[in-house]
C-alpha cells in the first residue's frame, strides 16, 4: 500500500466545490489568510490554475506536490496560505492498496484477426496519448510489459523495437508512474489488418503519421511533450484492446428469439458503462413499428460493435416525436435474466436478420424466420 498525490482530470469541479476552498474565500478570520478578499481571491485563481496545469501529473511524496503545484504560485506576492494548500493536497491525495495487473497475452484467434496494426496507449489520468506504434501479434504490451518486467510475456513478442533510447526511456517511466498511482495503460488499436504488398512499412508509416498529427496538435495547444507524441484520446476514432478481444473471441448467438427488436446502441460499448446507463441509452427514440409495439413484453436487444450488451422485454411504448414521414417511440421495460445469459457478450451480425448491414437508423424488427426478398 502506496499514498500517492495525483492531480485528477475532474480537479476543477470538485475545487470549486470544496467546502474548504469554499470556507477560506468567504472567511476574512483564518490563520495565515489575508483578510483582504481580493487577496484570498487572487490566491485561489492562481491555485485553481496551477492544478489545471498539472492534471494528470502524479507525486510521491507530499513535498514534491507542494513544490510542483505552489513553489511557483505567489498569490498576488502574499503566497499560498496554509488552509488553500490543505484544500488542495486533500483533494488529491490517493492510497493505491494494489498495483494493476500487467495486461494478458492475447488469444491467438484475436492476433490473427487484428494482423499487422497501429496502436496508441493512453494515460488514463488525464486521458491523453502518449504514445505510438505499429506491430502485430503482442507487440502493443510490450512496453507496459517492458515497464513491469514482466519477462516472460516479453518473450511472446515478435521482432525488436525500433526506438531511440531516449523515447523507450521516457515511455517506461510514464507507464511506471501510471501504475505507482492506482492506474493502468489504456490501450488502442488505431488501425488492423492493415493489407499491402509490405504491411509492416504501411504500419509503420500510418503511426509515423499519427505522431505527426498529434504533435501537431501538441504545437497548436500547448500540450507538454510527452514521449514519441502528445495529443487529445482516440477514442472516436480507435477502438480497446479489450473490446477487440470481446468481438474476436464471442461466440455467435444462438438463434435469436422470434420475435424480437434489436436496436444499436453505440454508448453500450464504452468502457464501464453501467446497466443503469445501457439501459437509458437503450430507450432513446426507436422506428417501431405496430406488430414490434403490439406484442406483449417483446425482446429488446441491445447491441454496440456486433455484441449484445444488454436484453430487455418492453412493458410499455410512448411516442418520442413525430416527422412527416416517421414515428419514433420510447419503451420502457426492465432486463430479462434468462435471455441476457443466452445473449449478452456474444456476437450478433446483420447476416442473423437476413441483411448484408445494419440499417442507419438503428434498429431492426426481426418479426418471422422468414427472410428479406425470398
Amino acid at each position: 500500500m502506496a499514498t500517492v498525490w495525483t492531480v485528477p482530470i475532474d480537479i476543477t469541479p470538485r475545487w470549486l466545490a470544496s467546502p474548504e476552498v469554499q470556507t477560506f474565500l468567504a472567511s476574512n478570520d483564518l490563520a495565515d489568510a489575508s483578510p483582504d478578499p481580493r487577496v484570498r481571491l487572487a490566491q485561489f485563481a492562481e491555485v485553481t490554475a496551477s492544478l489545471g496545469h498539472h492534471v494528470g501529473r502524479t507525486f510521491t511524496s507530499v513535498q514534491s506536490a507542494s513544490a510542483a503545484l505552489f513553489d511557483r504560485t505567489d498569490g498576488g506576492g502574499h503566497g499560498v496560505p496554509v488552509a488553500l494548500r490543505l484544500a488542495a493536497l486533500r483533494l488529491i491525495v490517493t492510497t493505491v492498496h494494489q498495483t494493476r495487473p500487467a495486461p494478458k497475452p492475447l488469444p491467438a484467434r484475436v492476433a490473427e484477426q487484428l494482423g499487422v496494426y497501429v496502436y496508441a496507449l493512453l494515460d488514463p489520468r488525464n486521458r491523453s496519448v502518449f504514445y505510438a506504434g505499429s506491430g502485430r501479434g503482442n507487440r502493443v504490451f510490450g512496453h507496459v510489459w517492458a515497464a513491469l518486467e514482466e519477462t516472460e510475456s516479453l518473450r511472446l513478442i515478435e521482432g525488436k523495437e525500433t526506438d531511440h533510447p531516449e523515447v523507450t526511456a521516457a515511455t517506461i517511466r510514464r507507464i511506471r508512474d501510471i501504475y505507482d498511482s492506482g492506474h493502468e495503460v489504456e490501450h488502442y488499436i488505431v488501425q488492423h489488418q492493415v493489407t499491402a504488398a509490405d504491411d509492416d512499412r504501411t504500419a509503420e508509416g500510418i503511426a509515423g503519421a499519427l505522431v505527426g498529427v498529434l504533435g501537431l496538435i501538441e504545437a497548436e495547444t500547448d500540450t507538454p511533450g510527452l514521449t514519441n507524441l502528445a495529443g487529445d484520446a482516440l477514442e472516436l476514432r480507435a477502438a480497446l484492446v479489450d473490446d477487440l478481444v470481446l468481438q474476436y473471441e464471442a461466440e455467435p448467438v444462438p438463434n435469436l428469439p422470434t420475435p424480437c427488436f434489436l436496436v444499436e446502441v453505440k454508448g453500450a460499448a464504452k468502457r464501464g458503462a453501467t446497466p443503469d446507463e445501457i439501459y437509458a441509452m437503450a430507450r432513446q427514440s426507436w422506428a417501431a413499428g405496430n406488430a414490434v409495439r403490439e406484442t406483449a413484453r417483446i425482446p429488446v436487444i441491445v447491441f454496440a460493435d456486433n455484441i449484445v450488451r444488454a436484453v430487455y422485454r418492453a412493458e410499455s411504448w410512448a411516442m418520442a416525436s413525430r416527422t412527416t414521414d416517421t414515428t419514433l417511440w420510447r419503451f420502457t421495460g426492465s432486463a430479462d435474466p434468462e435471455l441476457e445469459a443466452q445473449f449478452t457478450k456474444k456476437r450478433v451480425t446483420p447476416d442473423r436478420v437476413g441483411l448484408k448491414k445494419w440499417p442507419t437508423n438503428g434498429s431492426v424488427s426481426h418479426l418471422t424466420h422468414a427472410r428479406p426478398g425470398r
